[in-house]
């Protein structure tokens, strides 16, 4: 088997020739692994979006790595100003500092305040629902399927067409004001979150028509607001998403960070393929997740950031080993990180996945 049919048996529940490797890269560790300079390369990425894929592909490969995920940038260039210690953002009219660079997370910048984009529903109405045939003339979405059409040759490509659910409301509606919705709007909250997966299903369609191989779908807060309001704000979202894409033939997977030991069963009634990250830092057990989600979706990830950051290679190494014991026997799973690939995380330790993935033996 290639790299894409390891990732596609293992995420449709099947045994592939070996353990699929998906580390979970992000541009920042891309940067240190591939030795270059680091602050440098971090302005420029940010400066130039694109620049932050074929980083990740690189990267991936030189890990020897099955899969990689690539991102649905913005063209819009971010005006920034440089004192030396910081890189702020700033508002070209008034020089006014809104942002801050994040060199210690995820390489993004870090707004300085949230703002409330959406106010009230004539401002939903407003956020445009692009058809992915208009996508697909963009210069965005040609880049794109430029860097898709070489990655492919050797590796499973996964998406993401943006957040969906209480992720997304957080993001225009501001993170406390997001989760009162919920209680005293609720309407609301769900007129925002059907709006914005219509956004997402017409990305998804253009990344589709590109050659995508995989989704993934993501939700920060699902550790954090509890079933009940998972199974009414994020599970309806999900599930519509998967409705209109899956008849495509492609993957998807449903990435809850944190605690999502209390979501199995609502994250496997969405009819995605996979979840993940199984974050032992939110104290999830794969051994827990590969029981309760037999016969009903395959899992992947569960090995511990911290350790990947900070801990030795026999520490790391035995971390992986739990992971695959636990998660790889009849099939259906795909190594990964608990979370981002950490920045500082050591070459020898993402090899040592690869390694021991690709050696695995099933029984």
């Amino acid at each position: 088997m290639n790299s894409r049919q390891r990732c596609r048996t293992a995420m449709n529940g099947g045994i592939p020739d070996c353990v699929p490797v998906i580390p979970q890269i992000c541009h920042p560790h891309s940067i240190r692994a591939l030795g270059l300079d680091f602050r440098k390369t971090m302005i420029e990425a940010v400066k130039k979006p694109a620049f932050v894929n074929k980083l990740q592909i690189e990267c991936a490969r030189y890990y020897g790595a099955d899969g990689v995920r690539v991102w649905i940038h913005h063209e819009n260039v971010p005006c920034l100003y440089d004192d030396g210690e910081n890189v702020w953002e700033i508002e070209p009219s008034t020089n006014k500092f809104i942002g801050r660079l994040d060199f210690k997370g995820g390489g993004w910048i870090i707004p300085l305040k949230e703002e409330i984009l959406i106010k009230n529903e004539s401002d939903i109405e407003k956020i445009p629902v692009i058809p992915a045939s208009s996508l697909l003339k963009t210069e965005s979405f040609k880049k794109i399927k430029e860097l898709v059409e070489d990655a492919k040759k050797d590796l499973f490509v996964i998406t993401s067409p943006g957040c969906i659910s209480v992720e997304y409301a957080t993001t225009v509606r501001g993170k406390a004001q997001a989760f009162v919705d919920l209680i005293e709007r609720p309407e609301f909250a769900h007129k925002v979150l059907r709006r914005a997966t219509d956004v997402a299903i017409q990305k998804a369609l253009a990344m589709i028509e590109i050659g995508v191989d995989a989704f993934m779908l993501g939700e920060t807060f699902g550790g954090v607001i509890g079933p009940e309001l998972f199974k009414e704000f994020c599970v309806p979202y999900f599930k519509m998403f998967v409705d209109k894409i899956k008849k495509y033939d492609v993957c998807i997977y449903l990435h809850v960070c944190g605690n999502s030991t209390q979501l199995f069963e609502l994250m496997a009634e969405t009819g995605v393929d996979c979840i993940e990250p199984l974050d032992p830092l939110g104290g999830v057990a794969v051994a827990d997740a590969k029981k309760r989600l037999k016969n009903k979706t395959a899992i992947m990830g569960g090995v511990n950031t911290v350790k990947l950051a900070r801990g030795t290679f026999e520490e790391v190494k035995q971390d992986i080993q739990r992971c695959l014991s636990e998660g790889a026997p009849e099939g259906g799973y795909l190594l990964a990180c608990g979370d981002m690939l950490p920045t500082e995380s050591s070459p020898e330790k993402v090899f040592e996945m690869v390694r021991a993935a690709h050696s695995y033996i099933y029984q």
